[in-house]
């Protein structure tokens, strides 16, 4: 990983410390938990975007489709 390579072999400390801190950061276990999260919700959310941008939309369906993401998310 580049941020591991930096942390290492740097040619300044404020570089290496920063990579160093970039990668322990990065690593971590509330990053990549949010990381999966908003995968998770950007998908419903991707759905949702679709099916509304279909001409044939209804205001009774577009609204349905709305509740509905909103009890996925």
């Amino acid at each position: 990983m580049v941020l591991e390579n930096i942390a290492l072999d740097g040619s300044t400390y404020s570089q290496r410390g920063d990579s160093a801190f970039s990668f322990k950061l990065l690593m971590s276990f509330d990053f990549v938990f949010i990381l999966h999260i908003m995968k998770n919700v950007i998908g419903i959310i991707d759905v949702l975007c679709q099916a509304l941008q279909q001409k044939s939309q209804d205001i009774l369906n577009a609204m349905y489709l709305v509740t509905t993401t909103n009890t996925l998310i």
